[in-house]
């Protein structure tokens, strides 16, 4: 033990490598003949405004970016209604689900969470050394929005939901959102994840920040630009905040500039092509169709899913058709939580990615 590391720290098992292309690739790996179908990133490119903001704004890199990023603030107020004192912006949206927790935990205090979702909340909570109340999903993938309720209020500090959620792809009805914005209690902070919030949008799904504003107690939504936006190497994301004052305690846990310059030059291009935002959204509800039919075809019985991705139980170890998908050049997720074991998660692509990951999916089932 080391006296200078908290306990906790020292306690926590040892936080696994993102298989990032980079990380194949220095494994030794050929990633330019792989799929990369496992980790929720956009298979498709970014908008062209947005490359072409990134090379505009190079020679600018030897100074400091906006702090807080006004332009875009002024944005995100103008089509959501949120003041720009209620903004906060994260390097991703990691880092502000960090923050949140920072703002309103100490030692020993109880931290309420929907799963399996996000890998991400465990370790960020762990490190806070926060009691972590987990509380399971609905078997078709959904939040169980009566045991969030009741959890949250047996002295929660903070209680969290993921909609459309990270890894089912399942996204709260509008009766189950205003059952949640009613039933978290005033004193516990209410934290609704939208990484997914465009495909939750195309999808036809609620409004949360209508429901939210019903809502007397204290309250964060954050989003990102790392899905729909196809930005996830900008990392770049953003809070709205229920108040100023739940603003301002999130801006004190963030570093001054933390939103790299290259990654607000390219949000605010990204922000103003809306036709290219409306043709990936659309693209991708057509792909996971696909893949969805695909699963079905193989006998599987994939999860409903709103999002860029789709899960499926399939037989034998999830951990294991991963491993054998990658020798076939495909390259998906599978399930880290205890009693998911046999489930796995696909990341929709391209037409011709999606037929070469059905195919491959196919034959190592037929070989289990």
């Amino acid at each position: 033990m080391f006296p200078y590391i908290r306990a906790v720290l020292q306690e926590m098992p040892v936080r696994p490598e993102p298989p990032t292309e980079g990380f194949l690739r220095h494994a030794g790996h050929d990633t330019a003949s792989i799929l990369p179908m496992g980790l929720n990133e956009c298979l498709l490119p970014p908008s062209p405004r947005v490359t072409e903001a990134i090379r505009n704004s190079v020679d600018s890199i030897n100074r400091y970016p906006d702090a807080q990023c006004p332009a875009l603030s002024d944005i995100i107020t103008a089509r959501t209604g949120i003041p720009v004192p209620r903004i906060v912006w994260g390097n991703g949206s990691e880092e502000l689900i960090q923050g949140a927790i920072a703002l309103s935990v100490q030692q020993g205090d109880r931290v309420v969470l929907p799963v399996p979702t996000f890998w991400g909340y465990r370790a960020i909570v762990r490190a806070s050394g926060a009691l972590l109340v987990e509380v399971q999903n609905l078997e078709d993938g959904m939040p169980d929005v009566a045991g969030i309720i009741a959890r949250s209020r047996e002295g929660a500090r903070i209680a969290f939901c993921v909609t459309p959620n990270n890894p089912s792809g399942a996204m709260l009805s509008e009766a189950a959102l205003d059952d949640l914005v009613a039933g978290v209690p005033e004193e516990c902070l209410f934290f609704i994840d939208e990484a997914y919030y465009e495909f939750g949008a195309h999808a036809g799904g609620p409004d949360v920040l209508a429901a939210l504003s019903r809502r007397n107690g204290p309250w964060i939504v954050a989003r990102t630009f790392s899905k729909a936006y196809a930005m996830a190497g900008m990392r770049i994301g953003y809070a709205l905040c229920s108040s100023e004052a739940i603003a301002g305690a999130l801006k004190a846990t963030t570093c001054v500039f933390n939103v790299p310059i290259l990654a607000q030059a390219a949000a605010l291009a990204a922000l103003e092509d809306t036709a290219y935002l409306k043709w990936v959204l659309d693209t991708i509800a057509d792909g996971r169709r696909q893949l969805d039919a695909g699963l079905r075809s193989l006998g599987l019985s994939p999860l409903n899913s709103v999002g860029n991705f789709v899960s499926v139980r399939v037989p034998g170890s999830g951990q294991q058709v991963a491993r054998r998908m990658l020798e076939r050049g495909v390259q998906i997720n599978a399930w880290a939580d205890t009693g998911y074991g046999d489930f796995i998660r696909i990341t929709v692509g391209t037409k011709p990615m999606n037929e070469a990951c059905v195919k491959a999916l196919g034959e190592v089932i037929s070989a289990t």
